[in-house]
């Protein structure tokens, strides 16, 4: 049974979580304040859901303690804020993805169960494939079908990048960290360029994305087509 850990001070929201959840298979530990989850951490888990507004701190701080301390395990954060500033803020500490309540519980479900795919893809394959999107991280080769791409070294590390986590909205500053590395003086026109000439290679049709996805507000995001 997955293990799951639940940050949420609104009692009768974790109540119904916990039940919910429970229901569809996941062993739920509620925790209502950071304090606490920071104590439940002492045992592991699959997947943490995270409210924001808790009464001992700002959700933002754990789940930048999650990222640095637990780097491999999912944060999922529930909130209402549903401004873009928010959902940027919330990416840059290290979710893995944002929801926003109100919401339903058959999304939040599936939401759950992509992250963990993602998580588990990234840390396991060699290949990474997306639709008929391929990369082998042996060979250093990247195609579309049976074609090949002629991608410079940067490129491939951005795509190989992209599809350890698809479905994953980033920003240009994350990319730049993971991609490019913390001691490169990039800007987001650099991100910006590498993207436009990815698209070139890796897109039917570069003016119609069906890969890498503009996120508005965000950054990017590469789709599995085949998900839809």
């Amino acid at each position: 049974m997955l293990q799951l850990l639940l940050v949420e001070d609104d009692l009768r929201l974790r109540q119904e979580l916990e039940l919910a959840l429970g229901e569809v298979g996941f062993a739920v530990q509620p925790a209502s304040k950071i304090l606490e989850a920071r104590l439940a951490l002492a045992q592991p888990f699959d997947v943490v859901l995270l409210d924001l507004g808790l009464p001992d701190g700002d959700g933002l701080d754990l789940c930048r303690f999650l990222h640095s301390n637990h780097p491999d395990l999912p944060v999922l954060i529930l909130t209402a804020r549903d401004d873009p500033a928010s959902r940027v803020r919330g990416l840059e500490v290290g979710a893995d993805d944002y929801v926003i309540k109100p919401f339903h519980l058959p999304e939040l479900v599936a939401r759950i169960r992509s992250v963990l795919r993602r998580s588990s893809g990234a840390s396991s394959s060699r290949r990474l494939t997306a639709g008929d999107l391929w990369l082998d991280s042996d060979s250093r080769l990247a195609g579309r079908s049976g074609s090949e791409f002629a991608l410079k070294p940067r490129e491939f590390a951005l795509l190989q990048f992209l599809l350890q986590h698809k479905g994953r909205a980033w920003t240009r500053a994350q990319l730049l960290n993971r991609v490019w590395g913390q001691d490169f003086r990039g800007t987001d026109r650099t991100v910006d360029v590498h993207v436009g000439r990815l698209r070139n290679e890796v897109e039917p049709d570069p003016r119609d994305p069906t890969y890498i996805k503009t996120v508005w507000g965000v950054g990017y995001r590469l789709e599995d087509p085949s998900d839809a």
